[in-house]
């Protein structure tokens, strides 16, 4: 029965999406795909909770097109699936089981099933598969046959001519058959039930030891304690050497005039992971087991409280910079990128408090730092960031770099016609020609999209007189 559903199912996604842009089809297929895994899914396990971003991110590229939208609304679907498979599994380990079962859980269940020992199917009965293959072997064979009788019957063949069969072609089969192995693998996926006891039977939470320390427990301990104080001191002090610099560079410098501040903003971007990553694998390392509950380990909490406030101070040094080289040269992805990185810095940061603090585990950083991540992806794209784009470096710069702004997706063309027909004598001619053939070939575009295609500007110019 799964196979006949899925068959169903590819003709659908193909009629939906071959051939086409995202618009309408996402939202529609997103649709499909939550009634077809409601109805096989257990209805106390189906996870609606994440069915809701999934369908709202797919909106929100219905609304604005752009390639973050559509990113985001991929990683919603394979965290989804996941949960759909095992809701009380993490949301790390529901994107990765999506993302298997999204690509390649048709091909891991049939390894699976020629090495594992042979079992009847009970979802497909002989009397089905038999009309299957029947159906199958007849579309073959009229294909061949048709070819053969429209050469020798001219009447046949004028008939034949008439039936519009243009959309069938290689292309179109290999879509359809993607369809179908995709909607296979969402109706019989892979289920990694290792992976997944895995993930249950770890808590976010070290346990405390059942026995008291020896005395050579100790001594490794206090060792372990004087090397993570030494590790943390020297870079908590290098880092507060940085900082130094680094304010004295703000006061120095002229965002407007020095070519190398941007440099120093990614610089610092740079420097901050850097720090992050190796003062956490350092935090997880001496924090990794009985140190946590050794009475001795106060002064090492203290420099790792130090460390962390020391990057607060980078993070916000960082932002101060950033924001300075926005108001000057205007916004963009890699600007936005950073403005997020921090934010989601922050989050890493005070998880990295909470860790030592309250003696938490890798688990609970990899589980808490994934669902923020997740979280703030989804809650970011109920921002149009080309339309904000444009709309701020149009607005608040002087000269706003006209080719980057032609460089992103086509809901900023009708801020760019606007903004040429206003501002022209701010545009040289070849900028006011490259807005509007850019402009000219967007229209076009749009009046060649079909129904499936269509997307919110184009319910608004429809219903604009």
């Amino acid at each position: 029965m799964n196979h006949i559903k899925s068959i169903v199912a590819a003709f659908a996604f193909s009629w939906l999406f071959y051939n086409k842009s995202f618009g309408l089809n996402l939202v529609l297929l997103s649709i499909m795909v939550i009634t077809v895994l409601s109805t096989v899914r257990n209805k106390k396990s189906f996870s609606w909770m994440y069915a809701i971003p999934y369908f709202f991110t797919a909106v929100m590229v219905f609304i604005d097109t752009s390639s973050f939208h559509i990113f985001v609304h991929f990683l919603a679907l394979t965290v989804f699936i996941g949960k759909s498979m095992a809701s009380k599994t993490s949301l790390y380990m529901a994107s990765f089981t999506g993302t298997i079962n999204f690509f390649v859980g048709f091909l891991v269940n049939l390894v699976d099933a020629q090495n594992g020992p042979k079992q009847e199917r009970k979802n497909l009965s002989p009397q089905v598969a038999n009309y299957i293959k029947g159906a199958f072997l007849s579309v073959g064979l009229i294909v061949i046959f048709v070819s053969l009788y429209r050469n020798a019957n001219p009447i046949f063949e004028n008939l034949i001519a008439s039936i519009d069969l243009s959309f069938v072609s290689i292309q179109w089969v290999f879509f359809t058959l993607l369809g179908y192995l995709l909607f296979l693998n969402l109706l019989e996926p892979y289920r990694p039930s290792e992976l997944w006891q895995f993930d249950a039977t770890r808590g976010n939470t070290l346990p405390s030891p059942k026995m008291p320390f020896s005395k050579g427990d100790r001594n490794r301990m206090e060792k372990e304690h004087i090397m993570g104080s030494m590790v943390l001191g020297a870079l908590n002090l290098l880092l507060v050497l940085f900082l130094s610099t680094d304010i004295l560079y703000l006061f120095q410098s002229d965002v407007g005039n020095n070519a190398d501040y941007s440099n120093s903003v990614h610089r610092g971007i740079y420097a901050l992971v850097l720090s992050i990553l190796i003062a956490i694998a350092i935090i997880l390392y001496f924090f990794r087991g009985n140190l946590n509950f050794y009475e001795g380990n106060r002064r090492l909490k203290q420099l790792t409280y130090v460390w962390i406030v020391l990057n607060l101070a980078l993070v916000f040094s960082t932002f101060y910079k950033n924001w300075v080289y926005v108001e000057a040269l205007g916004l963009t992805y890699k600007r936005i990128g950073v403005f997020a990185y921090l934010l989601l810095t922050l989050a890493g940061l005070t998880t990295a408090y909470f860790k030592v603090s309250q003696i938490k585990n890798f688990m609970y950083l990899l589980r808490t730092n994934f669902a923020i991540l997740f979280a703030f992806l989804v809650l970011g794209t109920t921002v149009p960031w080309d339309r904000t784009i444009t709309w701020y470096n149009l607005n608040y710069l002087d000269r706003p770099d006209i080719a980057y702004l032609l460089r992103l997706s086509d809901s900023n063309l009708p801020q760019l016609i606007d903004y040429s027909k206003t501002h022209r004598s701010q545009l040289v001619l070849e900028q006011e020609v490259a807005i509007n053939d850019r402009y000219q070939e967007f229209l076009e575009e749009e009046e060649q999209k079909t129904w499936q295609e269509l997307t919110l500007y184009q319910l608004v110019q429809n219903d604009t007189p």
